[in-house]
């Protein structure tokens, strides 16, 4: 076939897989804000970019700086944000999922080859995971289209034509290629692995121009980002210190500071539990998660996890032996992260920018334990017939996952546009307190709660969250400092129970309760500090 042909071929392929993940992200689609809060946190800092704020935190009281989150996602949605419609940014986040599924197949053809590649990406498009961000406002659908791009690109370059000095130039290819490894960083810290991967790629290849270039990428986007993080934590009024991924990744339990950071020993053993726990529960239930509704079920998933990753791994080693290209680099380093990440917040969404990799590699690891279980064969259909028995196992839990979950998404998406949300009980309690102090407080006014930045994405009231402290004076002094009016009493997170409460009942003259509603109940109370400022 020419490369004309192929290239046509290859295109209606993921083109087709691409508009099946189309398909059942419409199917599934969740009108409803994500209760995460991360995502109330773009949005806001989309806002303050639209409104010529500039890059702040403005549901914080002082509107400092913000300098947790690189700014791309944001610009992004600044750029949709006075269409005024979350509807709108929630399909923004389809799309580029959608984007992604036929990136993949791009990538997965030119690393593992046409058959395994198919079966890859079909799969990532039912993947119960992708289909669930690919309806929320959050950067993982964007970072995985820059993740992707780079490797894509970057491989592409690899594999080009040599100049006539035996030596790789500097190709059009390979600036894609860079600079989307650099967007992917400025859009998650947790890029970082891959502007490492490219940088030790064309070490090992010893291509000092391309490594240079690759190195002056790396130190202008994570250089400049540190940058920008150290100068603007220094700006005058920037009175609230926000922890960096870094920091946070080294606590034992970001939920729990007084729990201290952890050392070499505790990283190792955390590596161990996470990687356990990806390998035998998240990652079969990101794939093929509706085998948990089937009796017997859960063994099943272990099963099928423990199976994905030995045959991914084999595939990786298949890929590495006849090179180790920046997809295999990648790969290694971006586990190593999630494997030191705390077991808090191990969860399905690190995962995704790994997923596609994890199939194509899945894919020609089946592919390749089929050929040998014919010696080699040529035409024999053992290698398809494997690499089918991984899409079938996977495919039918990814399928199971959508049956489950249409009626209620149907059902969802009816009630929110008879305007009856379908959030969880708790939440919309919660929407519904943030909703009466739209109406019954001060503009100027600041509240504590659990979730400052959904609740100041529904009422426009700043406010802040409540000191992780067990001890009620740093709970209180905490409230003081930032001149808080009200105090949200949630049944929305654990922390509440353990930090807040305590506090409130220590302390009742302080307290009053002026709002009280949804079940189970919110409570909004108001905050006198006098008694605390007399003592």
């Amino acid at each position: 076939m020419s490369s004309a042909g192929r290239l046509s071929t290859d295109s209606r392929i993921g083109l087709a897989i691409a508009s099946l993940h189309v398909v059942m992200g419409l199917l599934l689609y969740d009108p409803t804000l994500f209760s995460g809060g991360d995502n109330a946190g773009y949005m806001i800092l989309g806002e303050a970019l639209a409104s010529g704020q500039g890059y702040r935190d403005i549901y914080l009281p002082l509107g400092p700086l913000h300098t947790k989150y690189p700014p791309l996602y944001p610009l992004l949605l600044a750029a949709f944000t006075p269409l005024g419609s979350l509807q709108l940014l929630k399909l923004t986040s389809l799309i580029l999922t959608t984007l992604a599924v036929w990136l993949s197949y791009r990538l997965a053809d030119r690393l593992v080859g046409r058959g395994p590649a198919v079966v890859a990406t079909g799969l990532l498009a039912l993947s119960p995971v992708l289909l669930e961000y690919s309806h929320y406002v959050l950067s993982e659908a964007l970072f995985v289209v820059l993740v992707l791009t780079a490797l894509l690109w970057i491989e592409q370059a690899a594999q080009g034509s040599t100049g006539e000095d035996g030596r790789h130039g500097i190709t059009p290819a390979l600036l894609l290629g860079l600079a989307a490894a650099g967007a992917a960083f400025l859009t998650r810290t947790a890029g970082l692995p891959l502007l490492a991967a490219a940088a030790l790629f064309f070490a090992l290849e010893r291509k000092p121009r391309r490594l240079a270039l690759a190195t002056a990428v790396a130190s202008a986007s994570a250089g400049g980002w540190w940058l920008y993080q150290r100068w603007a934590s220094a700006a005058p009024g920037q009175a609230v210190s926000q922890p960096t991924y870094l920091k946070e990744m080294l606590l034992r339990n970001p939920y729990d500071p007084a729990a201290g950071s952890a050392g070499p020993g505790a990283l190792a053993i955390r590596g161990i539990e996470n990687l356990w726990s990806y390998v035998s529960e998240i990652l079969p239930r990101a794939i093929a998660g509706g085998w948990s509704a089937v009796p017997g079920g859960e063994a099943v998933l272990t099963a099928l996890g423990l199976a994905v990753a030995g045959l991914a791994f084999g595939g990786w080693v298949r890929r590495s032996m006849s090179r180790l290209g920046p997809a295999e680099l990648f790969t290694v380093l971006y586990a190593l992260m999630l494997a030191l990440w705390p077991v808090v917040w191990t969860d399905q969404r690190f995962l995704l920018p790994l997923l596609p990799l994890i199939l194509a590699y899945a894919g020609s690891g089946a592919w390749e334990l089929g050929r040998r279980l014919t010696g080699g064969r040529q035409g024999a259909r053992t290698p398809a017939l494997a690499t089918g028995a991984l899409a079938a196992a996977v495919g039918i839990g990814a399928a199971i996952t959508a049956v489950v979950r249409t009626p209620d998404s149907v059902r969802c998406l009816a009630e929110y546009r008879a305007g009856a949300p379908c959030d969880p009980p708790e939440f919309a309690s919660f929407y519904a307190a943030a909703e009466w102090a739209a109406v019954n407080t001060s503009p100027d006014a600041i509240a504590v709660s659990r979730k400052p930045r959904i609740f100041f994405w529904i009422s426009g009231r700043r406010g802040d969250l409540y000191p992780y402290s067990t001890d009620s004076r740093v709970v209180l002094e905490g409230m003081r400092r930032i001149g808080a009016d009200y105090v949200v009493v949630d049944a929305i997170s654990g922390t509440t129970s353990r930090y807040l409460i305590p506090a409130l009942r220590e302390n009742l003259p302080m307290f009053e309760i002026v709002y009280e509603g949804g079940e189970p109940p919110t409570f909004v109370l108001s905050f006198d500090p006098e008694p605390l400022a007399a003592d």
